[in-house]
């Protein structure tokens, strides 16, 4: 994203703040915004669906799944023969 230091905007005939000039390579379409002191914060928020979550919740899937990202970077994979993996009863 494009972080601009200085940004001088006006309200427009609706008293809204355009935004685009600082946000035109955001992704984010949601914003947790508050004030602090006499700033207007905004950060953007990036939402995820609640089946996916888990693996930020679970500490250690997190850490394998990020060694393995890495890993993958680096060229450290091998091809896996899945005919060699033991059958799973689904039904059990």
């Amino acid at each position: 994203m494009n972080h601009l230091n200085h940004v001088k905007v006006n309200l427009d005939s609706r008293n809204r703040i355009p935004l685009t000039k600082i946000l035109k390579d955001c992704e984010a379409k949601t914003f947790d915004m508050f004030w602090e002191n006499d700033r207007l914060i905004l950060i953007p928020l990036i939402e995820i669906p609640e089946r996916e979550a888990w693996i930020y919740k679970n500490k250690s899937a997190l850490a394998s799944f990020e060694r393995g990202l890495q890993d993958a970077a680096h060229g450290k994979v091998r091809k896996l023969d899945l005919s060699k993996l033991p059958e799973i009863d689904e039904d059990e």
